[in-house]
C-alpha cells in the first residue's frame, strides 16, 4: 500500500502537467465546479472490494476543500468543493442512476474498475465491466427517441479510472492520486486543505448539551434547542 502511494507521490512531483494524473483530475474537477457550475460529484466503484471507497473520498475531499475563506482570511473568489457521494456500481444503478442519465442536474462522475479480477467466474467480471462501460457510454453519448420519456440527453461528464488489478500497491496509488488532486485544487482556490474548523462548533455545542440532557444546569438560550431539550429529557 505504501509503495503504491510512494510511486504516485513521485509521479505527482515529477510528471509533466499534461500527463500528471492528480493535476488532470484536479483540473477536471475545477472545470466541472467553477466553469460548468456542477454542485455534486458522484463516485461509483465496479469492484465490491472498493464499496467503501466513495465514503472515504467523501471525507477526504469535503473535509479538505469545504472552505469559504482563503489563506489570508478573505472570502474565496469562487465556489469550492461540490458534494461528493456514491456507492458500489451495480448496487446503485437502480437507485440514483436514473437521475444521472435523465435528471435536470448534470452530475459529474468517477467510475472505478479493475481490468483483472480474482473472481474464478470470468463471465461475472465480464458482465461487471460491460455494465461499467455501458454507463460511461450512455452518459457521454445518450440516445435520442421520439418518446421524450425514453430520450437520453448525453453530454454528461464522467472520468473512468481502470486499475490493472486491485492489489495493495494499486490501491495505495489510487488513494494517493485523489489526495494529490485535493491538494492541487486547494492551491488553485488558495485555501488550506489541512484544517477542519468546520467540525469544531458542533462538538463544542454537544459538550454543552449533554449536561443539559442529563438535567444539569446549562447556559443554552436558543429557543428551538430549549424546546427540543424539553422533549428529549424524559427519555431513558
Amino acid at each position: 500500500l505504501l509503495a503504491g502511494a510512494a510511486q504516485m507521490d513521485e509521479h505527482a512531483l515529477t510528471a509533466p502537467l499534461a500527463q500528471n494524473l492528480p493535476v488532470l483530475h484536479a483540473l477536471t474537477d475545477i472545470w466541472n465546479r467553477n466553469l460548468l457550475g456542477h454542485a455534486t460529484h458522484a463516485v461509483m466503484t465496479y469492484d465490491q472490494r472498493l464499496a467503501l471507497l466513495p465514503a472515504y473520498l467523501q471525507q477526504l475531499v469535503m473535509e479538505s476543500l469545504g472552505k469559504r475563506v482563503q489563506l489570508d482570511g478573505s472570502p474565496v473568489a469562487s465556489d469550492t468543493v461540490p458534494v461528493w457521494w456514491g456507492g458500489a456500481g451495480t448496487d446503485v444503478q437502480h437507485s440514483f442512476f436514473q437521475a444521472l442519465h435523465q435528471g435536470t442536474s448534470v452530475i459529474p462522475a468517477d467510475f472505478i474498475g479493475c481490468v483483472r479480477n480474482d473472481d474464478p467466474y470470468v463471465v461475472n467480471h465480464q458482465a461487471l465491466m460491460a455494465n461499467l462501460l455501458a454507463q460511461t457510454e450512455a452518459l457521454a453519448n445518450g440516445q435520442g427517441s421520439d418518446d421524450p420519456h425514453r430520450a437520453y440527453p448525453g453530454g454528461r461528464p464522467s472520468t473512468l479510472i481502470l486499475l490493472d488489478a486491485l492489489t495493495p500497491q494499486a490501491l495505495g496509488a489510487l488513494i494517493a492520486m485523489y489526495e494529490h488532486a485535493v491538494y492541487v485544487q486547494s492551491i488553485i482556490w488558495n485555501i488550506n486543505a489541512f484544517d477542519q474548523f468546520g467540525v469544531e462548533l458542533g462538538k463544542q455545542l454537544a459538550s454543552q448539551l449533554l449536561p443539559a440532557l442529563q438535567g444539569e444546569a446549562h447556559a443554552i438560550t436558543d429557543p428551538v434547542t430549549l424546546e427540543l431539550l424539553g422533549r428529549l429529557r424524559p427519555l431513558p
